[in-house]
């Protein structure tokens, strides 16, 4: 780290604080919710039988929002534009960096296609972003219920996409296909623990920024959701009241 000028050096620090508090974060609440007590079934009906048919009611919340689609259509729209253009967009960077990196710069043909691709599901998760940020505003309803932190993870949201965005946009491909060479070298170097310089790219420096804050945000926000989901009594509980009754020690003594 002593070849590292200042920003770089800044960067790095910054990245390694933020992928420990995501990481200790998520421990521990996966932690929390795997100690929380739930003696009493309060499965959300109709509800299965069996715990292998309560997995796979989780598993359509997770990958269909089966729920949310059965009480409100258009959210469902929005929110599964939103995770779904994400998804996508995730590993459109996992594979222009790693892609980049296996073929050592003489990529692909299809490897040209993950620009555009980025570009198309960037600007959907933005024009999401941006209902769902609105209906908080003028559904009344919803925004009874929203608070501070309900905005605050939007708008930052927005602004990471439209930093991203303006990767593409605003940049030649030529500079765009440098900005990739030497993030190629800084990620690579960074797992090592033998960082060297980050791209000085403006665009990129505000976008990492901002991804770095989610980051360290992530385990103290509702986008805990992701992991909470598989602890939730209502949808991962079977419904086997009648087979296996709770029962109390403290009352089996009791007598009238």
């Amino acid at each position: 780290m002593d070849n590292l000028d200042f920003v770089s050096f800044m960067y790095v620090i910054l990245t390694y604080a933020a992928f420990a508090i995501l990481i200790i974060g998520m421990v521990w609440k996966i932690i929390v919710y795997a100690k929380t007590p739930m003696p009493v079934k309060i499965p959300l009906a109709p509800a299965p039988k069996t715990k292998t048919g309560a997995f796979f009611r989780v598993l359509g919340e997770v990958f269909f929002f089966k729920s949310l689609y059965r009480s409100n259509k258009s959210t469902w729209v929005g929110g599964y534009v939103f995770h779904v253009s994400l998804a996508i967009v995730l590993i459109q960077h996992v594979l222009r960096h790693y892609v980049y990196d296996f073929y050592h710069g003489n990529h692909p043909a299809w490897y040209n296609l993950l620009v555009p691709i980025g570009l198309v599901f960037g600007t959907l998760m933005l024009i999401s972003l941006v209902y769902l940020f609105l209906r908080r505003i003028f559904v009344a309803r919803v925004k009874f219920i929203s608070v501070l932190s309900d905005y605050f993870i939007l708008v930052l949201l927005m602004l990471i996409t439209i930093a991203g965005l303006s990767e593409i946009v605003f940049q030649s491909p030529a500079a765009l296909e440098k900005s990739v060479v030497q993030l190629d070298a800084f990620f690579n170097k960074l797992f090592i623990f033998q960082p060297v310089d980050i791209p000085h790219n403006p665009f990129f420096l505000l976008h990492y920024t901002l991804v770095l804050i989610l980051l360290a945000y992530i385990p103290f926000s509702k986008i805990m959701h992701f992991v909470g989901i598989f602890f939730s009594p209502t949808l991962a509980m079977n419904d086997d009241v009648r087979e296996n009754r709770y029962t109390d020690e403290r009352t089996t003594r009791l007598t009238i």
